[in-house]
This record gives C-alpha cells, sequence and structure tokens, in this order.
C-alpha cells in the first residue's frame, strides 16, 4: 500500500494532477481527503446525484468506517480536533494534548485503511494539499507515503484568485500574493521535515500542462510507479478517466476529461511584475 500526497496552495493544479496520476496503474484518485469530516463523509456534489459511482463509492466507505466505531462516529466533534492539526492558522501548534491526538491519529489510519480495504488499487492519491496534514500523515501511517510538491508561477494563482465562481473563494490581487507566500513557506517547512524520512520530489504546474509527458516521466522514474496508461492518453489525446474524487476543483464533477496542452505565458503588468517580486523566495 501507498499514499502519494500532492501538497500545494490553492489554485495550482492538485485536481488535475491527482487526475493524472489516478489514471496511472493500480493507482486511484481519491481527491481531497481533508474535506471529509467538515462533508461528514459526503462528497457535496456527487451527494445530489444517488446512483452515481463517486456517491456509491464513498457512501460504502462511510458504512465500512462507521462500523469501526461501535460508539458512533461524530464526524462534527472530529472535525474540530482536524482543524487543531491540519488547517494553516494552526500550523505551528503541538500535538501535546495526547487525547485529542490520538482521536485524530485512530480516525485518519482507520479511514485510510477503510478506502485501502475496499478498493483493488494499491496506491490512492491524496490532494488535500495542506503541509500539516502531510507532516500528520507521516506522523501517523505506516504504510508508504511519497510527497509530491506541486507549485504554480505565482502570477498563475494570483489571477486565478481574482476569478469569480470557483470552487475556493476569490481573493483581491495583495490577499492573493500575501496567501500565496506565506502558504508556500509552509510548504517548503513541510517538505524539508519530511525529506529526512520520506521521498519528496518538486514539479511545477507549467510542466504538467505544458510538457505533460516528461513532466509524468519524471514522477514515474522518482516515485516508481506506472504511469504508462496515462502517457499513452496524453500522446493520443484520449480522455481521461475522472476518479471518485472527494473534493476538488469543477473537473471532478465529471466522468472523464482531456488534458489542454498548452504554454503558459503571463503579460509584464505592473501587477505580474510585483507578483514575481513579492514570491521571490519561493
Amino acid at each position: 500500500m501507498k499514499i502519494i500526497y500532492i501538497i500545494s496552495t490553492g489554485r495550482s493544479g492538485s485536481t488535475i494532477l491527482d487526475i493524472l496520476l489516478g489514471n496511472g496503474e493500480d493507482v486511484l484518485s481519491c481527491g481531497e481527503l481533508n474535506r471529509y469530516v467538515i462533508r461528514e463523509g459526503s462528497p457535496t456534489y456527487w451527494r445530489h446525484k444517488p446512483n452515481s459511482p463517486t456517491r456509491v463509492f464513498w457512501e460504502n466507505i462511510k458504512a465500512k468506517l462507521e462500523a469501526k466505531f461501535p460508539d458512533g462516529l461524530e464526524l462534527k466533534k472530529i472535525n474540530e480536533i482536524v482543524s487543531r492539526y491540519e488547517y494553516h492558522s494552526d500550523f505551528l501548534k503541538s500535538s501535546s494534548n495526547k487525547d485529542k491526538f490520538d482521536v485524530y491519529s485512530d480516525f485518519i489510519s482507520k479511514l485510510n485503511a477503510t478506502i485501502f480495504e475496499n478498493i483493488e488499487q494499491k496506491i490512492i492519491v491524496d490532494s488535500s494539499k495542506y503541509p500539516a496534514r502531510a507532516l500528520k500523515l507521516a506522523e501517523i501511517l505506516a504504510c508508504d507515503i511519497d510527497f509530491i510538491y506541486l507549485q504554480r508561477d505565482p502570477r498563475g494563482v494570483v489571477n486565478s484568485f481574482s476569478k469569480q465562481g470557483l470552487t475556493q473563494s476569490s481573493k483581491s490581487w495583495l490577499t492573493a500574493n500575501i496567501y500565496y507566500l506565506s502558504v508556500n513557506l509552509l510548504c517548503k517547512f513541510a517538505v524539508y521535515k519530511l525529506r529526512k524520512k520520506h521521498k519528496v520530489i518538486k514539479i511545477n504546474y507549467e510542466s504538467i500542462v505544458g510538457q505533460p509527458v516528461a513532466a509524468l516521466e519524471f514522477i514515474q522514474q522518482e516515485l516508481q510507479i506506472n504511469l504508462e496508461p496515462v502517457i499513452e492518453k496524453i500522446k493520443t489525446d484520449d480522455f481521461l478517466t475522472v476518479g471518485p474524487l472527494f473534493e476538488g476543483n469543477r473537473m471532478r464533477m465529471t466522468d472523464k476529461v482531456k488534458l489542454k496542452q498548452h504554454v503558459t505565458n503571463y503579460p509584464n503588468t505592473v501587477k505580474n511584475i510585483l507578483t514575481k517580486i513579492i514570491n521571490c523566495l519561493v
């Protein structure tokens, strides 16, 4: 069993990377599993589609998970504990409260075990992004965990946050820059810690959409997973299957997607130049 965890900021392309990896051999896309407790085990979009494979999949996982808690699974209470250990604002909080950490650890262990027990694949992708969650998974889980640090040009992230009506709420130009800088610094700290015991690779969103075959071959070689099926799909401009992503961007709401290959260019506007300067550290 192996988990591939994607560390990144919002609007950095974690969902499309999750889907790409999920089209590899023996790999299942699970999306943003950190949202499991806040959504009470039911993926938002698919809960309105009773017979959809994604809803059926997660209903089965929830039923099997609840069976492991004889006294009942109170996801609302667990959500309060999860936020303590995973959210960016609580990144530096310690795990000194043993009782709460034991509850958190028990839930994380049982959720991941339940998923593996009910799938044929040996690898799952968790694209939760949060660096604090990455550190906690590495601390709690006994299975093999590899990490991908996904970065995107800050101009792309900031411009994306200016768009309305997307899954993650929009931000002003200044707020988006502060967000990108601060979260990436947390990501870099997490990567530094994780590399002491785990495989961590770095890849850019621009490489994924601009040179996807080369990017996937790099991931395949570094993480020792078989991505030949998805590489072939990219070469033949075939559709990618969208797995049962629990949460993610709008691409999770369909059965299949195509990767739109393109070279990303950003005009030399004042805001774009200032964005690069502000984020020069990352």
